[in-house]
Order: C-alpha cells, then structure tokens, then sequence
C-alpha cells in the first residue's frame, strides 16, 4: 500500500505511547518527552485534541471561567540522574493579555517561569530553567487563571543548549525518536467491510444501516462522545424539514432509522441535550458495529499508487498517541470537514461558486473562499445571590445595547436557541483557522457576558444574579469542504424538486445561507433575508437527493455522508441541517452494505444495483419522495386488505384499508395514503387475507405520525383446525405502543390471514410482511426491546430553567406535542419548563393547535395541569379541551394571569383516566383575543 498523508496543512507523525512511566528515548536517553495529555491524572485540565490537524497534537485545556482549575498530575522516571532543562510547548493565545497563564512543578519546585505569556502568536517553546532530577519525579500543570491556559508537551533535556524546534515536520519527527507517539502502526483489527469516519448523525446512521445489512462495520469518531453538533459539547438541536409551518397532519417528517432517536425536530435546545446518550446506546446495541472514540483520522492508506481505492484509514489514539489502521472494503466519509476523502486524493470545493456555474438565483457573481461560519454557544444560571463579574482585558467590548446589529443583542439563561447567531470565520478559513476561530468566539462569548453583567441597562436587574455555567470549548461547524460527485446538487435542485430518478433521500428545510461576516455582518443573518421572495420560495420545500451526489467521482470506494456530499455552496445551506444528514446517511451506509454483497463500487451500485437500493431504504422506513413500494417479498403486497370500518373525511376523501398496501406509506399530494377506522369502537382491527396460506416472521407496522399510533396493538394469525373451528391467535403484542413504526420479529407463521388489532383510534400507513432468514427476525427483535427501554436523561445539570425531572408526576413538554400550525418557540419571558416555550404569533388564529397525548402508566384519578407564560398581551380566552375514554371539557383560560401552582402550572381540574394513551390534551387557538402560549402539561395523581 502507499501511505497518503492528509493533504492539509501537517504532517503525520507515528502515535504516543500511554503508560504509567514516560521513559526516555532510546537515543542517548538525552530526553525525557512527556505529551501532558497522557498524564495519569487530568484534574480540571481537558484532553483538547480537535485541531490535531493543525498543530500537530492533542494537549490539555485548562476551562475555568475564571477559576483556575485543578492541577494535571503525573509521574515520570529518569533513568539517569542530572541536571536538565524543561521546554514547554505552548501557546499565548491572545498575546496582548497573556490570558492562559499556567506554571509546571517539578520534584516538589516550582517554575518561575509563567508558560503562556510569551508574547508571540502560534505554539511556540518556552524554555523552564534547569532542574536537577533523578528517579521518580511528580510532573504539575497548575492553571494560574482559569482562561484556557494550554499545554502540548514538556521536555527535559539533559543537553542544556539544546532548543527544540519549532518546525511541525520536525517536531513530529522528535515526538517519535523520543517515545512521545508510537513508532508502530496497529492494525486495529482484521479486515472490515466498510469504516465510516465521524460519529455525527450520519455517521451513526450509516453505520448502524451497513451493519443490519450485514456488514462487519467499524465507526471511527474523534471526539469522546457522539453527535457531532448536536453532541452535548457543542449542543445544537438537529433540524431537517421546516419545522415552523403548516404541514399534512399526517406526515411524520423524517423517517427510518433516525427515528429510532431522533427528536421532533422542532429546533429547541432541549432537543441537544438527548443526542450524545441516544446514539452511544443505539451504536453499541449493534454487534455488527465496533466504535472507536478518541480517535482521530489522520490519513489514508491507498491500495496502489493511482488506482484510487482507499486500502485503509490511518487514525490516532489522542488519549494514548497509538497509531491505528482501520482497514476495509469501502469507506465513508462522514467528517463534515472532508478529511477522509482529501487525505485520498478526492476533488472537492471550498467557498461559493459564482452565478455562472450552474445559475443558481441567490449564487454570487464572483466566486470566493468565503463560507459561513462557526458557532460556540453558552449558558448562565440564576443562583439567587448577587454575582459579580469582572471582564478579563480580552474580552470583546459591547460598551452599550446599540452596540449590536439588529437581532443580536445577547440573552440570559441556559437556554441556547438563539446562539447560532454567535457566528465567526466565515471570512477566513473554517478548518484551517479553527483554533483562532474558537478562540474570538471566546472573546466575543465573555464580551457579551460582560455587556449583559455591567452595560445593559435593559437585562441587569435580571442578570444581577446570574453566573456562567457553561461555555462550550468545541465549536459548531456549518461549512468547509465539499467531496464532489457524479452529480452535484445546486440550488435550482432544491427550488425545482426535480424526483432524481436515483433519489435516495430528502431535505426540507431552507436556502439558509449565513453571511460569511456572521456575528459582525453589519445587516440580517443570512441572504434568504435580503433576496426577493426571503424564504417563501424554499422554506418547507420538500427536494430529493441523489445517490450520485454520495460518493466521489474520483475515489473508486469512497461514500459520502453529512454535509460534505456533492452539493453546491448554495444547496449545501439547506442540505447541511442534521436530520437531513442523517437520512443521507442511512441511504450513503445502505449503499455500502450493497458494495460489499455485490463486491462493487458505489458507482458499481448506482449503475446495477439502484433499484435495490431503493426498495431496502424502502423497507428501512426511509421516504424517497413519490417511490412507490414495489418490493418483490413483501408478502402485504399481494393480500386483499378489510378493516374493522373506514373513516370518511371532512373532505371526502376514505381512509380506505386497501390504502396500507398501496406503495406510499405517507400522505403526499392531498392524498392521505392511510387507513383510520371510524371511532367510537374500543377496539379496531385490520386484516390481510391470502388465496393460499403465507409464511412469515417478520411483521411491519408504520403509523402515520407517532401522535397517531394507537395504545396498544396485537398481530394475530388464523389457526385452522381439524377438530373445531378455527381461531385467532397472537404472534405479536405491543402492550404500550409508543413508536411511530415497528419491525415485530415472531416465530415463523403459516396462515391465508392475519389482522392487527388495536386499542384506542389510530391512523396506519402501511403494513409489510416478510419471510425472513433467523438474523433479520432477531435484528427485529432487538430493535422492538431496545425502543421500549426508558429514554437515557442528559446529565446538564444547568441546562433547564426548570428541570422536569424534579417536577412531580409526568411532564410533557411542548415540544414534544403533535403541532400543527406554525408554532414559534420563545425564551422572552420565565419561568417554563426546559429551554424555552411555543406562542403562535398571535396570527393564523384557527389554523394552529397543539395536541399532548401522555402515557398513562396506570389507570386512576389525576390532577391535569397546563404551564405557560404570562404576559399582558397573552389571549384571555385560551381554549384547552381534556378528552378521555369517557368523553371532552373544553376550559378557557386567562393566560395574562400568573399560574396558581408556582407560578409554573394552571389546573385544569382532576379525571378519571384510562391508562396506556387514551387521554389528550389539546390546545387551540380559534376566537382567541392575544398570544396563545404554550409550555407543558403534567400529569399528577391523585
């Protein structure tokens, strides 16, 4: 193989060798090389290893706030007793301040030297004086100011003239003479099918989609948890179709395999904070997928000089420094930044294309290096006591409120919805610059904190009391580099929504261009404010995506997923959000998957195998727009279809049974696509019946909307008999039914017929059924238990305004409720459940509602409580309608009035209540005279 190293601006250097003695190099034994982020004990320091890249290493962090935190400690040997010189690799981050000061003990001494206050830009060495050392020797970091004070590596050197270099080559060069990375490669482990690098959404998603396939899969992320922006480092809420407008009641927005952890997507902070537990568990359930944090892709190995086909990946252990290999059959780049694909030579894009190239209307004319920006966010916290704040001589200044451009003076609290605003880079280089760029967001970060504490008139009563309680140290990308395709998507793609006759997924959100100038763009925040037409003419619009824009046109197996596919600048703004990501990935790991099986290419698979492509994300869940189901060994598709009674729609329009079975499996084009029986039964079933009997073990069963699954469903089969009349018999059961789709793995079943049965009114939109081989019924299986787990609680203890973990009762929060209408979530006003609160705008009164549907655990009397926000312009007339088994109340409210239960919750009053999910609370917004305001509704027994 030909090692290619990463074609950025490093160079690769063998990885670092943990252990709980850092001996010297064998070479003379002249130097002892300590990497400070293999220490045994980190303290308060953080392992800060996201621009390896670019300096060449991880090192640690010292993230106070202000308050130097606790000393990193570790203990070394020397091996030979003697005079020697230390050498700090460090850095003056803002070298007119000096804010990251930080001093080394040695043996019990102390430097004198204060590190970090060089004066000089860059990583640089400072020289730590002379010690005299021998044996066993304690090493201390200790954080004099708790501003980021940063570390690399210390060097004893027992030649006191000599000096470090300051060349990366070289110094990398040194780190492997002297110990401090691993001279070997390691294989990680054999062979792999396919190595997706990045552990964001579409990362996840696309591994977890090649290991149901089959795949023997490797996921490869560099951070120490999953998520990418939505990680609970960086904290971004994952969006993907518009959330904030009219849509079909009926339709479920993404769908597939992210909705085995996805969130509703309606752009809430809370939203962020489930991702990074969600998709640890989700990755680990999987047997076929082995993941591998903390490690940092650092090149790739080619098969052969020129043939283009990746052999393997190169990636470092950044708490260890071991080297890997991870080698494989097919690889997906799934980094966001591209790494993978301009490590192996694949061509891509940086910047804006001009106007010319493809005619996209809101393209520049000239092209630029240009893009948008990066994003770090923050949070404070009432304490109830007074606090102070003393600005350190960094920060940015804000002397005023007229400091800020429209929309961007900063707001209190934990919660961060509005922090995308907090954008800079764009003018530079969002991957080569990243650190510089973390770094002014820092600055800028604690200049808006010392406007809101000490020159805002408007906020400081509020804020009197109010104390950082976070602030994010890895910052958020929107853009760098794009792998180019076959095919590249552009703007007019989205604006035409041509249905790509290899459209493997979709988006919906909008042409969401920031301007590159970000935080300081003297203006709105993005072109689709300034252009004619603003965002009508993309919000919402639903667009494919075609496979040809996943892999790269150049690199023979190489995939692409996440926002570095083949996408124009301008498609890139809307293709770019998480939960389109995530689809693209679940098409991008299902495409892997058919490489390996089919020993092809991904152009391979576009070229022989696209219709099977098609159908198994088909069958997966995923919806590509206008794909009718045409599955071959779906048994469903040959059954005649009755039901229990069909509802007629206020327009006409049936809701036909036969509509389960019909291919499109949700409503699209005024058509519902679904079946609902008519209500006032208990019970409601759904039958399938053959010619002859069928075996099966594999039953699918996909609701319109998860709002509309029923409480509880049974598959049942019909079992003839000899000696007596033939029964019903349940082969599946859902007891609490919760999901919006469910793959039920049973025993194998030979019937002409079976139904599904189910409790409570609900809405199906399709029903499949397989015979499928043993792993496939035990994946079913797996995936069934695991869904029915309790969801995993983030551990942000400063996050809520207020927690509802520590409320009584069940907790709904509004964004978890069915919304219909264009909902707007606000913070002006506290206090509210979680991160924030829906109003509608006071506008489309009639058109708007919210529906809560909680799950009971058991039946019995409970008091019902609705929590707003009051303002004096909230309507006085809110009208909230309590439906239940036995029959509906519909209560005004004034909601200008406090709450009478801590000034958080209204009482609705108290019912009896069925368990399972029979029960819900809607909120709507005809004849309403003000904002109608909407937070949470709990459940509290009685």
């Amino acid at each position: 193989m030909t090692i290619v190293h990463r074609l950025t601006h490093w160079t690769l250097w063998p990885g670092m060798v943990l252990v709980a003695w850092l001996a010297a190099g064998a070479a003379g034994q002249d130097v002892i090389w300590v990497e400070v982020e293999q220490f045994q004990d980190h303290g308060g320091w953080t392992n800060d290893a996201q621009f390896v890249d670019l300096m060449g290493s991880p090192y640690l962090l010292a993230i106070g706030r202000g308050e130097p935190v606790e000393d990193a400690v570790t203990l070394v040997r020397v091996p030979q007793a003697g005079t020697y010189r230390l050498w700090v690799r460090t850095k003056d981050w803002a070298p007119e301040h000096h804010p990251g000061r930080f001093q080394v003990t040695i043996g019990g001494r102390t430097s004198e030297r204060i590190f970090g206050s060089s004066g000089r830009n860059g990583w640089t060495w400072e020289d730590g004086g002379t010690y005299e050392l021998s044996g066993q020797v304690e090493l201390r970091l200790q954080d004099r100011t708790g501003y980021y004070a940063r570390c690399d590596a210390l060097v004893l050197a027992r030649d006191l003239q000599w000096t470090p270099p300051d060349d990366r080559a070289a110094i990398a060069s040194l780190r492997e003479r002297h110990g401090g990375v691993s001279r070997e490669v390691r294989d990680a482990g054999a062979v792999v099918d396919v190595v997706v690098v990045g552990g964001g959404l579409a990362g996840c998603t696309a591994a977890v989609a090649a290991a149901r396939m089959g795949a023997a899969t490797v996921l490869v992320q560099n951070r120490p948890v999953l998520g990418g922006n939505a990680s609970t480092e960086i904290l971004v809420p994952p969006v993907g179709v518009w959330p904030h407008m009219r849509r079909d009641p009926l339709d479920p927005r993404e769908t597939g395999l992210v909705e085995e952890y996805r969130t509703e997507g309606n752009q809430t902070s809370a939203e962020a904070a489930v991702y990074s537990a969600r998709l640890l568990r989700w990755v680990q359930a999987e047997p076929n997928v082995t993941l591998h944090l903390n490690t940092h892709a650092t090149g790739v190995e080619m098969c052969d000089p020129g043939d283009g086909t990746i052999g393997a990946v190169l990636a470092l252990d950044v708490r260890s420094g071991q080297r890997l290999r991870f080698a494989g059959r097919v690889f997906l780049d799934c980094t966001g930044d591209g790494v993978v694909g301009v490590a192996a030579g694949a061509e891509y894009r940086h910047g804006k294309e001009p106007r010319a190239m493809y005619g996209e209307p809101w393209a520049p004319e000239q092209p630029s290096t240009d893009t948008m920006g990066n994003t770090l966010k923050y949070a404070s916290v009432d304490t109830g006591l007074a606090q102070t704040f003393t600005p350190p001589p960094w920060a940015m200044k804000f002397p005023s409120c007229d400091s800020f451009s429209p929309g961007r003076h900063p707001r209190l609290g934990a919660r961060k919805g509005d922090q995308w605003m907090l954008e800079l880079g764009g003018l530079g280089d969002t991957f080569t610059d990243a650190e510089e760029i973390r770094d002014d967001l820092l600055r800028l970060i604690f200049g808006l904190w010392d406007h809101l504490k000490n020159h805002c008139p408007r906020d400081e009563q509020k804020a009197a009391n109010h104390q950082l309680a976070w602030v994010g140290h890895v910052a958020g990308k929107r853009e760098n580099r794009r792998l180019i395709g076959d095919y590249v998507l552009t703007e007019n793609d989205i604006r035409d929504q041509p249905r790509f006759a290899d459209r493997v997924a979709y988006g919906g959100w909008c042409l969401d261009d920031h301007h590159s100038g970000g935080f300081f763009h003297q203006g709105s925040f993005g072109i689709h404010y300034d252009r004619p037409g603003g965002l009508d003419p993309c919000m919402g619009r639903l667009y494919s995506i075609p496979y040809r824009s996943l892999y790269s046109k150049n690199v023979e197996n190489l995939l692409l997923a996440g926002r570095n596919i083949s996408a124009s600048h301008m498609a890139l703004s809307n293709t770019r959000v998480m939960l389109t990501c995530a689809v693209i990935g679940q098409a991008a790991g299902t495409a892997a998957a058919l490489c390996v099986q089919h020993q092809t290419t991904p152009r391979g698979v576009y070229q022989e195998h696209l219709e099977q492509l098609q159908q198994q994300l088909l069958k997966d869940g995923a919806y590509l727009i206008g794909f009718p189901n045409r599955d071959p060994r779906d048994l469903a598709r040959s059954a005649a279809v009755t039901a229990s009674s069909e509802l007629t729609r206020a327009d006409g329009q049936v809701m036909a049974a036969v509509h389960v079975v019909n291919g499109l499996a949700r409503a699209a084009d005024g058509r519902s696509n679904a079946w609902s029986p008519q209500p006032g039964a208990d019970t409601h079933w759904l039958q399938l019946q053959w010619n002859c009997p069928q075996t099966f073990d594999v039953v699918h069963v996909s609701f319109a909307t998860k709002t509309l699954a029923p409480a509880a469903f049974r598959v049942e089969a019909w079992q003839d008999s000899d000696c007596q009349e033939g029964a019903w018999r349940t082969v599946a059961e859902v007891p609490n039914s919760r999901q919006r789709r469910y793959v039920l793995g049973m025993d194998s079943v030979t019937t002409a017929k079976l139904r599904c049965v189910f409790t409570g009114m609900t809405t199906v939109a399709e029903v499949r059924v397989y015979d499928e081989p043993p792993e496939l019924v035990e994946i079913a299986r797996r995936v069934t238990a695991a869904r029915a787990l309790p969801d995993v609680s983030p551990s942000l203890p400063w996050f809520h305004n207020v927690d509802p973990r520590k409320l009584p009762g069940l907790v709904i929060d509004a964004s978890e409720a069915e919304q219909i209408g264009g909902w707007i979530p606000s913070t002006y006003a506290e206090p509210f459940v979680l991160d924030g609160y829906l109003h509608d705008g006071n506008d489309g009164k009639g058109e708007k509602s919210i529906r809560f549907v909680p799950e009971v655990a058991r039946a019995g009397r409970y008091e019902i409580r609705l929590s707003y926000v009051p303002y004096p312009n909230r309507a006085r007339n809110t009208p909230v309608t309590i439906i239940t088994p036995t029959g509906s109340k519909t209560i005004r409210i004034d909601q200008q009035r406090v709450p009478e239960i801590d000034r958080l919750f209204h009482s609705l009053g108290t019912y009896e209540l069925a368990a399972g999910r029979q029960t819900a609370i809607l909120v709507e917004t005809a004849g309403t005279d003000g904002y109608v305001v909407v937070d949470a509704v709990q459940l509290v027994e009685r």
